[in-house]
């Protein structure tokens, strides 16, 4: 299970439907939501937990753990990055060539978490 502390629910849930995240209908109703990955994973988004988090908070610059979303061969890094920086969302880094030979690029979701697109 990923938890991620989020301030905007809607806005977070707009962020992880471009990367292909299935939502329940009435998401944005909600404050938190617990969605399947498969393989037994599951993504918690919450605007509330961190109530239970004593001196919290919210990230600045990089991300201490990130988010991998592997899509369909470069192409489509290409294209999600094309789609997420176009939206709005915060490039942090634009497709490139890893030195273990992964396409990939990097980009902030709403909360300043880092998000790695990867071609698998």
């Amino acid at each position: 299970m990923v938890v991620l502390l989020v301030a905007d629910l809607p806005r977070s849930v707009a962020f992880y439907r471009r990367l292909g995240v299935q939502f329940p209908p009435d998401v944005e109703a909600r404050r938190d939501v617990v969605v399947e990955l498969g393989g037994g994973h599951n993504l918690v988004i919450t605007t509330t937990f961190v109530r239970n988090v004593p001196d919290h908070e919210p990230p600045a610059g990089g991300s201490r753990a990130m988010l991998e979303f592997f899509v369909d061969g470069d192409d489509a890094v290409d294209a999600t990055w094309a789609e997420l920086v176009g939206a709005g969302y915060r490039g942090r880094r634009a497709p490139f060539r890893t030195d273990f030979g992964a396409w990939m690029c990097l980009v902030d979701d709403p909360d300043g978490n880092t998000v790695l697109v990867t071609a698998g």
